[in-house]
């Protein structure tokens, strides 16, 4: 016999089709899909709804047969959400001689938002008017419930950009505060997870000199950090570091871009990768990417736009780390060229002046004995100790001269390298050094060439040192618009790469040295040597 719809069943099922108590829109749509199929009664039935951000939940209850399936499946394919026509609230769809399939569309204000179909015997169709007038009360519940899924769907909404803003500020504020570039990347690599739902996130920076991609990781096994190096024409995290475009690959065995080499080391299943760049300013400084998605679901475009924000964030972070690091790298180098030079000076004084000074204080001794003994001797000794007075004032001139040369100030580099050739000494007596320029050079401001001087000094003391050359040259042109200070000896020379890839264990930076301070007054310090033929230190700076 056919239900008869009451004023209490009314009130029920509007209760049971309200969205209070549910914690997610499936789950009020099952439960509603599982009432209605018992409260109706139907044997089968299903449901489509379409949320206000155009994500699909289909359900179906009971066994559906083939015909009610295609159905069913007609009236779902290219369904959306549209404006309230004048489609009926209610359809009849003839499946055999004792069954119709039912169609309710879902509203949610004036639109329609999704489809309930149940399966009904044709008896519980003929019903009488006041049957009727029941039924239309719960087909207008039922066509309430669009409403219902959309409002949970937006509160639920709502509370997840809550979340996803608090740990946005979290993760904001610990980027902002943390200059310490490993930390700062352990904390991104702990937060953006949390805030993605996703199980893991990698940070890949690149390396412009190599035009890799850098991965710091821990072994899960040993704990012992491990880095990893990605060409950037290799993997879905080169590509987007080439490309600068974000991308969402929900299915990497599928793309031909996937490189497995890093998850295989490490010993993780990679089955899904959300990758953004991270950009400071134009330039791509690495990439960020996170893997899997914890709830089993594809990653989205708003997963991407909310990755691409983190990754915006995290680059500037990771450029601040990178500056504060590299001051302190450089405040280290200072120091220690500081110490190497208080060195070099004490070392200076100790084997030229100091020893003088010392030799001045026993020859007088020495005269005043004679004075006594062998007065005859004492004007033959004076002259001896003059010409040692003599020597070692021009010393500490010479020394004086090489720590500052006043004379840049007023005659220029030219003369004031002439000076310091004329100067040289070599304690070894065994390297000559000569100047080769034209009469006249361009001046430049005191402090570019007071750079381009040390510059000069320092490569001409390495070359005293280790070239073992009989002879070092100067040569100062003009060459291209810019002027050109080169240093040149014909001795031992050295590998060169061998030398610069050492500098993490050497104690001396010399060659680095100069190449800064060439790039600190706009110029460039070129270095050639070749194992036995010598070597060559230039300096180009422009005149303008």
């Amino acid at each position: 016999m056919p239900i008869t719809i009451e004023q209490r069943q009314l009130q029920t099922l509007g209760q049971l089709l309200s969205a209070g108590g549910h914690q997610d829109v499936p789950t009020m749509l099952r439960s509603s899909l599982d009432r209605l199929v018992t409260f109706w009664p139907a044997q089968a039935g299903a449901l489509l709804y379409q949320s206000p951000s155009n994500e699909q939940i289909v359900l179906d209850h009971g066994q559906l047969d083939t015909e009610a399936a295609r159905m069913i499946g007609e009236a779902r394919e290219g369904f959306a959400r549209r404006d309230e026509g004048s489609e009926p609230a209610i359809g009849y769809y003839a499946l055999d001689a004792d069954r119709q399939l039912m169609e309710i569309s879902l509203r949610s204000g004036n639109q329609t938002v999704g489809l309930l179909h149940l399966v009904v015997r044709e008896s519980d169709v003929e019903r009488s008017e006041a049957e009727r007038a029941g039924e239309d009360m719960a087909v207008l519940l039922v066509r309430a419930l669009g409403g219902e899924a959309d409002k949970l769907a937006m509160l639920r909404h709502a509370e997840h950009d809550l979340r996803e803003l608090h740990l946005l500020y979290e993760v904001s504020q610990s980027l902002a505060t943390n200059l310490d570039l490993p930390s700062l990347l352990e904390d991104i690599r702990r937060h953006v997870p949390e805030v993605m739902d996703a199980e893991r996130c990698s940070i890949m920076l690149l390396d412009e000199t190599s035009r890799e991609l850098v991965l710091h990781t821990t072994d899960t096994h040993t704990g012992e950090p491990r880095e990893f190096r990605i060409p950037t024409d290799r993997g879905i995290a080169g590509w987007v570091a080439t490309n600068g475009i974000g991308q969402i690959v929900n299915d990497v065995e599928a793309d031909p871009r996937w490189f497995d080499g890093v998850a295989r080391d490490i010993d993780f299943v990679t089955r899904s990768i959300l990758c953004a760049p991270m950009r400071h300013g134009e330039r791509v400084v690495g990439v960020m990417q996170v893997l899997n998605k914890r709830t089993g679901e594809p990653f989205n475009e708003q997963d991407l736009r909310l990755l691409t924000t983190l990754a915006s964030q995290a680059a500037i972070a990771v450029e601040n780390a990178s500056l504060v690091r590299s001051l302190k790298e450089e405040r280290d180098r200072l120091l220690q060229k500081e110490a190497e030079v208080r060195a070099a000076i004490a070392r200076d004084l100790h084997d030229g002046p100091t020893q003088s000074v010392a030799a001045i204080a026993m020859n007088i001794e020495f005269i005043k004995k004679l004075m006594r003994a062998m007065p005859e001797r004492v004007e033959s000794e004076l002259n001896v100790l003059a010409d040692l007075v003599q020597k070692t004032s021009q010393d500490i001139r010479t020394l004086l001269f090489e720590l500052r040369p006043l004379g840049l100030e007023t005659q220029g580099l030219l003369a004031t390298l002439q000076q310091y050739v004329g100067r040289f000494r070599d304690p070894s007596s065994q390297t000559r050094l000569r100047i080769e320029a034209p009469a006249s050079i361009p001046r430049l401001p005191v402090e570019v060439e007071g750079a381009i001087f040390i510059i000069v000094q320092e490569a001409v003391n390495n070359a005293r040192k280790h070239s073992r050359s009989p002879e070092i040259v100067i040569y100062l042109y003009v060459e291209e618009g810019q002027l050109v200070a080169s240093v040149r000896d014909r001795g031992n020379g050295f590998n060169l790469a061998a030398v610069e890839s050492s500098y993490n264990t050497r104690g001396s930076l010399g060659l680095l040295n100069m190449r800064e301070r060439a790039q600190l007054i706009g110029g460039e310090c070129r270095i050639r040597s070749v194992d036995g033929e010598g070597t060559t230190v230039e300096v180009r700076v422009p005149l303008s």
